[in-house]
């Protein structure tokens, strides 16, 4: 199993994830009680390392692609219900028209 993230990878999750990704990701990570390497605990900095191809670690890249993951089926889900066809359980009552 590979431990680097490819450069179309890293593009491709850099286009997907929302500002904040990092702190959101290290966040799971510590949660999780996982610790890198080279320090004591995940920071936004070692995460995004990770992302640019700049560091390598296993545990950031397999919870980039669980966070790509979540955020693509939210992206579904949602385009689900923009198309579907709205229509209301009961007729709206309204004041009646005054003639």
């Amino acid at each position: 199993m590979k431990n680097r993230l490819t450069q179309k990878e890293s593009e491709e999750l850099r286009g997907i994830f929302p500002p904040g990704y990092a702190k959101t990701i290290a966040s799971r990570l510590n949660k999780a009680g996982l610790e890198p390497q080279k320090a004591k605990e995940y920071n936004p900095k070692i995460i995004r390392d990770v992302i640019h191809c700049r560091q390598s670690d296993f545990n950031v890249m397999l919870e980039a692609f669980r966070y790509k993951d979540e955020i693509l089926t939210k992206e579904q889900e949602m385009k689900k219900l923009r198309t579907k066809k709205y229509e209301p359980k009961e007729p709206l009552k309204g004041p009646e028209p005054k003639m």
